[in-house]
């Protein structure tokens, strides 16, 4: 039976006085770790005995890229109980709302985060426990055996509410398992590898790439709680063999500081991108300043989260690359069949990695799975010859005018190729005989000045005339979620479409 618990126990076990995280250059064991988790898995266990997966067995983690977050998730399943991370960048009010939806009663915070829980607890009945108690010297517990695994729900990850409201996704011992496992077969990582932390560990791509992976194998994770270009380089300079998962407005500033710094990273073995479409622009920039390849994956949360990665050795830039193994994509029409290669259609996700569903949502969950267990992304995609995949943008971000199928995706990458824009967002707009046409939102780096006009000559120059934005409006900033995806239904609020 897989409890990820258990497989995280028994690597702490064999890799016991090996430090396994690093936060402020001060090293903590597995061995501390591991007697951490056990202690606050016994105050949890006393709280509430039972191991079901009923709400009051739901345990919310409210903290930052600390040790702390590391102890609370694996607390929580060692006392046979449902890690509930909660994204602490949402104002009271959403982070209420989830915590009503999933029914928590005992929230586990670390470091600022503790006083943000314990004023919340003020409004609502729950008991708030500061996990960096757990940490000081003392007895270790025995614990009783783990009893959950395989089917049980492990993690319930609220999505960030891109397309709306956020919902629960119901991520199994098994899907964790499951994609971890496949994304190790997938690339030779091994314990002398560091991995850097700075992307939240409440997201799923940092749950699974970063604190799952590195302490299944031995390694070392390195913490960061935010993005701070400086002390990542130092990071990148001081450990051997690092590993860095992150999203391409990270990569874009750390190029930009390579290349006017003359700096090259050789100990970086391994940097992939994810959460959010990669700019041709900026894997151009990462690579001529740092010396190192910058790879392109695909995830969402409800595929645990990994589904394609380009890796060395097989790689196409300007796609998602292949398939991890065991995962199986197919590219399916709006009837729901399949589509032969080169051809655009929505990307269908076949793995044990498939969350069991979306919690106390039947009717999302069977609008998300099919029958045959396919996880309907809602992307769209084709595979060429070779089997590398290419994302087209979102199927209810698809722009229709005048008949054309416009893909967003495709003037933001033209848009975003442009030295002076920073983020460039496209949805559509009414039109009266059209349908819809396209409009452009564009923000400047610091210290630039864009002119629209200017813009869509770029646009005229490198697109189909009926690709052209028909307006392009120049902001301060764009909306954006914690991993640095542009909020498009807030834009799309704003003229009554969402």
């Amino acid at each position: 039976m897989v409890n990820l618990y258990t497989e995280f126990e028994k690597s702490a076990r064999a890799h016991a006085e090996r430090p396994f995280l690093t936060y402020e250059d001060q090293d903590i064991s597995y061995a501390q770790v591991l007697d951490a988790i056990k202690r606050l898995a016994a105050k949890l266990l006393e709280l509430v005995p039972g191991n079901s997966s009923e709400p009051e067995n739901h345990i919310a983690l409210f903290a930052p890229n600390l040790p702390g977050f590391v102890i609370g998730f694996y607390g929580t399943l060692a006392a046979n109980k449902t890690t509930v991370p909660i994204n602490f960048l949402l104002n009271p009010n959403e982070i209420m709302t989830i915590g009503m939806h999933a029914g928590i009663r005992i929230v586990l915070a670390s470091g600022p985060l503790y006083e943000k829980a314990v004023e919340m607890s003020r409004a609502v009945p729950i008991t708030v426990l500061r996990i960096e108690d757990f940490f000081a010297p003392g007895p270790v517990p025995e614990l009783p055996a783990v009893s959950r695994g395989d089917d049980d729900t492990a993690v319930l990850m609220y999505t960030s509410g891109t397309t709306g409201m956020p919902k629960g996704v119901e991520l199994t011992h098994t899907n964790i398992h499951d994609n971890y496992s496949n994304v190790v077969g997938a690339w030779p990582f091994h314990e002398g590898n560091t991995f850097i932390g700075v992307i939240p560990l409440f997201h799923s791509f940092a749950m699974t790439a970063l604190l799952v992976l590195s302490g299944y194998i031995g390694a070392r994770l390195v913490l960061l709680p935010q993005f701070m270009p400086q002390k990542l380089i130092e990071y990148f300079l001081k450990y051997p063999d690092c590993i860095f998962f992150a999203v391409p407005p990270m990569f874009k500033v750390l190029g930009q500081i390579a290349l006017s710094k003359g700096l090259k990273f050789p100990n970086l073995k391994l940097c992939v991108s994810g959460a959010a479409a990669l700019p041709m622009d900026v894997k151009e920039i990462f690579e001529r300043g740092t010396g190192v390849d910058l790879f392109q994956g695909y995830g969402l949360t409800e595929a645990s989260p990994a589904v394609s990665f380009n890796l060395p050795g097989a790689h196409k830039p300007g796609t998602i690359g292949r398939p991890i193994p065991h995962v199986r994509v197919e590219i399916w029409d709006d009837e729901g069949k399949p589509l032969p290669t080169g051809q655009v259609g929505e990307l269908v996700v076949f793995g044990k990695n498939v969350m069991r569903g979306y919690y106390k949502n039947p009717q999302a969950t069977a609008q998300a799975i099919n029958p045959d267990g396919g996880l309907h992304t809602g992307d769209l995609a084709k595979i060429d010859e070779e089997g590398f995949i290419s994302i087209a943008g979102r199927k209810k971000e698809l722009i229709i005018c005048a008949g054309e199928n416009i893909y967003p995706t495709e003037i933001e990458h033209v848009l975003g190729a442009h030295p002076g824009v920073a983020d460039a967002a496209v949805i559509g707009i009414p039109h009266p005989t059209k349908g819809e046409e396209p409009k452009a939102f564009v923000a400047p780096v610091p210290g630039a000045t864009l002119d629209p006009a200017e813009l869509k000559q770029l646009c005229k120059e490198k697109l189909a005339a009926f690709k052209v934005p028909a307006e392009i409006e120049i902001r301060e900033s764009l909306p954006k979620n914690p991993t640095g995806k542009v909020l498009k239904r807030v834009l799309e609020a704003e003229i009554g479409k969402a």
